[in-house]
């Protein structure tokens, strides 16, 4: 059986964890040697089955981002220090280091242990929603549509990258790579749909769909009341949190929502009413079915389980991209959003359209019928045999 090494590099959160998490169990079970290589350490260790997994530190470049609002994946490699050789050149010599004797890796968004493998002649996959395996092409397409991007400062800006590892690649007898896209090349494995893709220019592509992913297991009871029933996943720190749990309340919605952190005072205000707030994950793929609404930021995940159960969103995004799920997902039909920066949301009035507008349900019924089809597990069983194909 094969030492299998599963990487994160880059982002935050856990989500990352989340994604690698069946697959990584599904190897372990057929006798392979799993290790989680992590950004965070912390990130998904309360998650089903995560615990029997071992974990150690991932290696990451620290420093300022140089560009708080990149406008294309090559700028977003900057704020993480691949524009620099010196950078590029050490964080490959670490995950060489942390890969001496593995025969794979499986990585979300982990380029450096992709260019690492590449050095070691073992082979890479990566595990990818899509946001970071831009197309094959130069310069990598611009993100932010909505504004002005000049084709000579995103082309500047890939170019530095390919230059910094091509010099890495280099040193250890590598070949040139092209474009940023060819990172990835014959190695990603999109766990999206074409309507969830952020890269609508990318072509013809294979799309694995979403397997079962890593999840809680608590199955708490709705709260009674008079509203719909509303499943929400939100983050501690999102500075509409008050207003927004004030809405549900005034809604009379029955509300499971899973906040890890969140402030005693606000969860003590939701007390002896119909928003209930835990911090102990809940089972999505149980709870789901009941729901009426999905209350979430836009991740990748928590919006395509809402959509393949046919749930619309209100999508809360609070960084890039989950905006850009957002904008996919309100251009379908099947979901709301509100833009980060509006600095007065009408939560209520989001609440209530989503509710007594039938046209967003009636979108997400779509998609779930458009994909019911859609054997999860065997998608999660074509993932595996193709990673053991790569090994022998």
């Amino acid at each position: 059986m094969a030492k299998i090494d599963f990487a994160w590099e880059l982002g935050g959160h856990t989500g990352h964890v989340t994604t690698l998490l069946p697959i990584a169990r599904a190897m372990q079970a057929r006798g392979h040697e799993v290790r989680f290589l992590l950004r965070d350490t912390k990130a998904g260790a309360d998650l089903t089955g995560a615990a029997d997994i071992p974990r150690q530190g991932a290696p990451t470049w620290v420093g300022p981002p140089i560009f708080p609002e990149p406008l294309n994946f090559g700028q977003i490699l900057h704020n993480f220090g691949y524009h620099l050789p010196d950078a590029v050149r050490g964080l490959i010599g670490a995950w060489r280091e942390r890969l001496a004797g593995s025969q794979a890796v499986i990585a979300n968004v982990a380029p450096a242990a992709h260019l690492a493998a590449r050095t070691l002649g073992i082979p890479s996959f990566e595990i990818s929603q899509g946001f970071h395996v831009p197309p094959i092409g130069m310069p990598t397409p611009p993100l932010r549509d909505w504004e002005p991007a000049p084709r000579a400062a995103l082309e500047a800006a890939d170019r530095r990258v390919i230059d910094a590892v091509n010099g890495a690649l280099a040193a250890y007898g590598a070949a040139a790579l092209a474009s940023i896209g060819e990172i990835f090349a014959g190695r990603a494995l999109l766990l999206t749909y074409p309507e969830l893709d952020i890269y609508p220019e990318r072509g013809p592509a294979e799309y694995f769909g979403v397997p079962k992913s890593g999840e809680g297991s608590a199955t708490p009871e709705w709260p009674a009341g008079r509203g719909p029933r509303v499943f929400g996943y939100l983050y501690n720190y999102y500075g509409g949190l008050a207003p927004l749990l004030d809405a549900l309340r005034r809604a009379d919605a029955r509300v499971l929502m899973l906040c890890r952190g969140i402030d005693p005072a606000l969860k003590a205000a939701c007390a002896d009413t119909s928003v209930r707030v835990t911090d102990e994950p809940m089972s999505a793929s149980l709870l789901l079915p009941h729901a009426d609404a999905v209350i979430c930021h836009g991740s990748h995940q928590m919006t395509a389980q809402a959509l393949l159960a046919g749930k619309p969103l209100l999508m809360l995004p609070t960084q890039l991209e989950q905006f850009l799920i957002m904008r996919r997902v309100v251009r379908f039909g099947a979901g709301l959003g509100i833009d980060p920066g509006a600095p007065h949301a009408e939560f209520g009035a989001a609440l209530g359209e989503l509710s007594g507008n039938q046209k967003y349900a009636m979108k997400a019924r779509e998609f779930e019928r458009r994909y019911a089809g859609h054997d999860r597990d065997r998608a999660l069983g074509t993932i595996v045999a193709r990673i053991e194909s790569a090994l022998s």
